[in-house]
């Protein structure tokens, strides 16, 4: 099912909860995740619906971490997801002694034969874990210029390929805090008729040293607070890359950002 020639390996195996694990584990869950958009796409295109559009930019990003998510922890038995909709991180580390046995008898409450999740204990979980994040990248300052010339269109539309107006790799967050981050980048890829599909990995430990100062907001405005990571933590993801698509417009594109393959 796997063909790990789509994909150029830069590491063999990473360290991921005290537990050595093949690269090639990790780009399975993202062919899994990939296989399943499209197969997503497909069904509802029988409608004549096209899921991503309804969704929007932002809500595909996340649904594109969480499918990934799950492929990831059905994978290894060492983790959970996260079952608070607030909870942090993602994915919880249970390979601990005691972390188990935690997270069953102590992050639930039953109430009418149902476990309800306890944000008090999951936001954030205290054996920690790692966040999964996903992007399609920011766009060079004259994109919009680049873009009409070569299409006609005034901005991006979603299935529009992005890759070519590429200006950097940022991930954005609520808060300030030391974490194990597992970053996606995703774009509408040719070869696939402009479905999204995952085209790189990156694993990075960050500490709160590497995040921006929290923007709070305006307390009338629906806007949440919100960092993202700022030169220190760019330069510590752009050396972090895992795997990437074995396509030399990626490939070359990358590298002019500054990522290092």
């Amino acid at each position: 099912m796997k063909d790990y020639n789509d994909y150029k390996i830069k590491v063999d195996s990473v360290e991921i909860f005290g537990t050595q694990l093949e690269t090639k584990s990790l780009v399975d869950c993202l062919s899994n995740t990939n296989i399943y958009l499209e197969s997503l796409y497909k069904m509802f295109a029988e409608l004549n619906f096209n899921l991503f559009e309804v969704l929007g930019q932002r809500n595909l990003s996340g649904l594109i971490g969480e499918i990934f998510s799950r492929f990831f922890c059905s994978e290894f038995d060492m983790c959970v997801l996260n079952p608070h909709p607030d909870g942090r991180p993602d994915i919880l580390n249970l390979h601990g002694d005691g972390f188990r046995k935690y997270f069953e008898t102590e992050c639930f409450n039953l109430e009418n034969n149902r476990r309800i999740p306890l944000k008090a204990k999951l936001t954030p979980f205290p054996h920690g874990g790692m966040e999964v994040k996903c992007t399609i990248g920011s766009p060079k300052a004259n994109y919009k210029k680049l873009l009409f010339e070569k299409t006609g269109l005034n901005d991006f539309a979603l299935g529009i390929p992005r890759i070519d107006y590429l200006d950097s790799f940022n991930y954005w967050a609520h808060h300030r805090h030391s974490t194990n981050l597992l970053c996606l980048y995703y774009d509408y890829y040719d070869m696939k008729a402009g479905i999204p599909q995952v085209l790189s990995l990156f694993l990075v430990k960050l500490t709160e040293d590497d995040w921006n100062v929290v923007s709070l907001g305006k307390t009338t405005a629906k806007k949440t607070s919100n960092t993202s990571l700022n030169k220190q933590g760019r330069i510590k993801l752009y050396s972090s890359c895992l795997a990437v698509i074995d396509d030399e417009r990626y490939i070359n594109k990358f590298k002019q950002v500054g990522i290092e393959l």
